[in-house]
């Protein structure tokens, strides 16, 4: 049986194939020119979603190289702030010590005190060291002096946290250490129902007035803040207004926390002012949200009546005992017994040993001071136990009560407290070194995980170029074969079809 095709059917077939070629070598064509074997997803479907993939993960890896860059220096900074305090350590007891000997005088002691001033001052500006114009030792309070100078010593007015930055998927680093666990003590009190608003941001407290809230919904109200308010009035008085907010303290015991609760979202929740006050800003909440609104750390300041066991942010401190050293007079305290700051104020006033303890004047921390103008009070750990440091009355941390009861002591030309000195200042110390050590360790750390990253980026990349780049010589070589097939299509197109006068008579 004889099959008749018809001149279309040549045509067809043979316009199909010149077109197919025509189009794999474009595709050749453009692959040489690119370098590309993807330029739109219908090239490979598979590989596009891979290439995606990879170039997404490049990207978030970079600005956690970038993360890195910018902020290595706050640990760097910290740590060369930390050696200089270290170094002013040494001296502070190399003249502790001096002035211990059989040669020592008033006159001495009190060139001594002299130095000491100058080793402080040295002191207050590593604690108070700066990186793009923050503080390093403030904690998260960037733009606060850590540090300030009073009558009874050094006052810390940054806050407990700790700077953390993203350097990794679901990682967090440290890049600063506050000054509380530093160089100075922070009571740290959290935030209850029974805190007077008098007594939030470090006792400045919150300025009487009015602020309004809208929820998501609409639904509006207005706030009337006075003096003589809690944190629970406050948030009864917020939760009266009906609609759908709910106050509370937030899950850190730190700051408020409003809760939106709309169901018909047609707005942001909105805290705004009202004739120009200032409560909601000193309050935390002031501003827009598309969800709910956590507040700012309030910074309560300590009490006579604050409890033991809201202290270090709520997870609280064990009390035990502390020494203590005046003039003749030594021994310890106990503690244990405390279930409040006042009874720990009251135990060591009702001690034998001369002495009179207070709130400092920030009120994140306890001060114990002689009644005798001739004597200088030291307080110190006991053993191993930390009461006196966590409570902020000596050793440890607490660099700078070490250094001012020292000076105190040169000037009072008290050999017994500055023997008793020593041994803070061992502590103290010690404390610098191990501190030094977490920062040194988080510095290895974020090297560690940058120079990961940038080899990850080596390998994505080498990933990514065996997805989507395309293969150059084999590329030429396609185009060649597709261009000798392209010439001998056609010429034997044009030798099959080839049209005569018959053809069209048909």
């Amino acid at each position: 049986m004889v099959t008749r095709v018809t001149n279309q059917a040549q045509q067809a077939n043979s316009l199909q194939n010149i077109f197919r070629i025509t189009e794999n070598l474009f595709k050749a064509q453009q692959e040489i020119a690119s370098g590309k074997r993807i330029t739109r997803p219908s090239d490979d479907p598979a590989g596009i979603r891979d290439a995606l993939l990879l170039r997404t993960s490049i990207s978030r890896t970079n600005q956690f190289i970038r993360n890195i860059d910018s902020n290595r220096i706050y640990l760097q900074a910290g740590d060369s702030a930390l050696e200089s305090v270290d170094i002013s350590l040494i001296r502070t007891k190399e003249l502790a010590v001096s002035e211990l000997g059989g040669l020592a005088t008033a006159e001495t002691r009190g060139f001594a005190a002299n130095e000491l001033d100058q080793i402080i001052s040295q002191v207050f500006e590593s604690a108070n060291t700066k990186v793009k114009n923050q503080f390093v030792f403030a904690g998260t309070e960037f733009r606060t002096q850590p540090f300030e100078q009073s009558a009874s010593g050094a006052v810390y007015f940054g806050n407990s946290e700790r700077f953390k930055i993203v350097v990794g998927s679901n990682t967090n680093t440290d890049f600063t250490l506050p000054g509380s666990e530093t160089l100075a003590n922070d009571l740290n009190p959290q935030l209850t129902t029974a805190t007077q608003l008098s007594s939030l941001n470090a006792g400045s407290g919150i300025t009487p007035g009015s602020f309004n809230i809208t929820d998501r919904s609409g639904n509006s109200g207005t706030v009337n803040v006075t003096s003589a308010d809690t944190v629970g009035s406050l948030i009864s008085k917020i939760n009266a207004l009906g609609g759908n907010i709910t106050a509370s303290i937030n899950s850190r015991g730190s700051g408020l926390q409003l809760t939106d609760g709309s169901s018909v979202i047609s707005q942001p929740l909105t805290v705004v002012e009202v004739s120009g006050g200032s409560a909601a800003l000193e309050l935390g909440i002031l501003g827009q949200r598309d969800g709910n609104i956590s507040g700012s750390d309030l910074n309560p300041m300590v009490t006579s009546s604050t409890l033991i066991s809201d202290l270090n942010g709520g997870d609280g401190l064990t009390l035990n005992q502390i020494g203590i050293s005046n003039g003749s007079a030594s021994g310890t305290v106990t503690l244990s017994s405390a279930t409040t700051i006042g009874d720990v104020i009251g135990l060591i006033n009702s001690s034998s040993f001369n002495v009179t303890a207070s709130i400092n004047s920030a009120g994140n921390s306890l001060l114990v001071n002689s009644n005798s103008s001739a004597t200088t009070a030291i307080v110190k750990n006991v053993g191993t136990d930390e009461t006196a440091e966590n409570l902020g009355l000596g050793g440890g941390k607490n660099i700078f009560t070490t250094l001012f009861k020292l000076r105190d002591a040169f000037n009072n030309n008290d050999s017994l407290a500055i023997l008793a000195s020593l041994e803070n200042l061992d502590s103290g110390l010690a404390s610098i070194n191990n501190n030094r050590a977490i920062v040194g360790a988080s510095l290895t750390r974020v090297e560690a995980t940058n120079s990961i990253h940038e080899q990850n980026i080596v390998n994505e990349f080498q990933q990514l170029s065996d997805v989507e780049d395309a293969d150059v010589v084999k590329s030429v070589s396609d185009l060649a074969n597709l261009e000798f097939a392209l010439q001998a299509t056609l010429g034997a197109t044009a030798q099959v079809l080839q049209p005569t006068l018959l053809d069209f008579l048909r």
